[in-house]
């Protein structure tokens, strides 16, 4: 069993789906959760069935898209409990979907910003505490960012680069002991997934709601992938599909 005793470890978009998932299962197997809500109280209720299972966490409120508030985010990472362990950078938004000509400036700025400039930025803010510690970062990724889609030109240019800054991690962090992986979840059921089935914008849109899978299971991939074992793919985009993951539903 994979224990987390002793860590501390930052989720963004920890409010729901994969996040929330991946808050819940970190915290029973004794991890000091930090949660990244986009506005205080937002995670509250997460919190809550922490707690009650015996589990410690506190919430961090900021919306990432403000860039300006970044240090201070940071910051109050770190001032949750002095150090930082793992850091998931799951926070996203899908928008605009749309055609490269009827593209809205200002959600694709928007999108660029919540989906690679402030993760760059937050583990620029956090780097010192991750090379203490030895530390890992869990980019959530995406087919998307290796397959263009009709209509996601923002999202699949943002996982795109996040996949790069996953590589820029090890290139950088792998002489201070700093781990990076890029990790696609698949299809999974998430508000996300609820709003590019309601734009019918491209093939994914009309993918049976069967296909989906719970956030659970990109959870338990999130925890395989810092708990040591799998060092060696250091930097390297990984899939749920991909064969280390294959007996996931059987792992506890």
């Amino acid at each position: 069993m994979v224990s987390l005793k002793g860590k501390v470890v930052f989720i963004s978009g920890a409010g729901s789906g994969i996040g929330r998932a991946t808050a819940l299962l970190f915290a029973r197997r004794g991890a000091r959760v930090v949660l990244g809500c986009r506005k205080e109280g937002d995670c509250q209720e997460i919190i809550n069935s922490i707690v009650a299972a015996g589990g410690i966490a506190k919430e961090v409120g900021c919306d990432i898209s403000d860039l300006a508030r970044l240090p201070k985010l940071a910051t109050d990472i770190i001032g949750a409990w002095g150090q930082l362990d793992i850091v998931i950078n799951n926070a996203a938004t899908i928008l605009p979907m749309a055609g490269i000509p009827e593209i809205d400036l200002e959600e694709l700025d928007e999108s660029i910003r919540i989906n690679i400039t402030a993760q760059i930025a937050l583990i620029s803010k956090l780097w010192k505490e991750l090379a203490e510690k030895k530390g890992y970062v869990v980019n959530i990724l995406s087919g998307a960012a290796k397959n263009p889609r009709f209509g996601w030109t923002a999202y699949c240019a943002g996982k795109a680069a996040l996949h790069m800054f996953t590589k820029q991690i090890y290139l950088e962090g792998e002489k201070f002991g700093i781990k990076s992986f890029g990790f696609s979840p698949g299809l999974v059921k998430t508000k996300m997934q609820n709003e590019i089935r309601k734009s019918a914008i491209n093939e994914i849109s009309f993918l049976p709601e069967s296909d989906m899978i719970s956030p659970d299971e990109p959870a338990k991939c999130i925890l395989l992938l810092v708990s040591g074992a799998y060092d060696k793919y250091n930097g390297r985009f990984l899939d749920i599909r991909d064969e280390l993951f294959k007996k996931i539903r059987d792992f506890k």
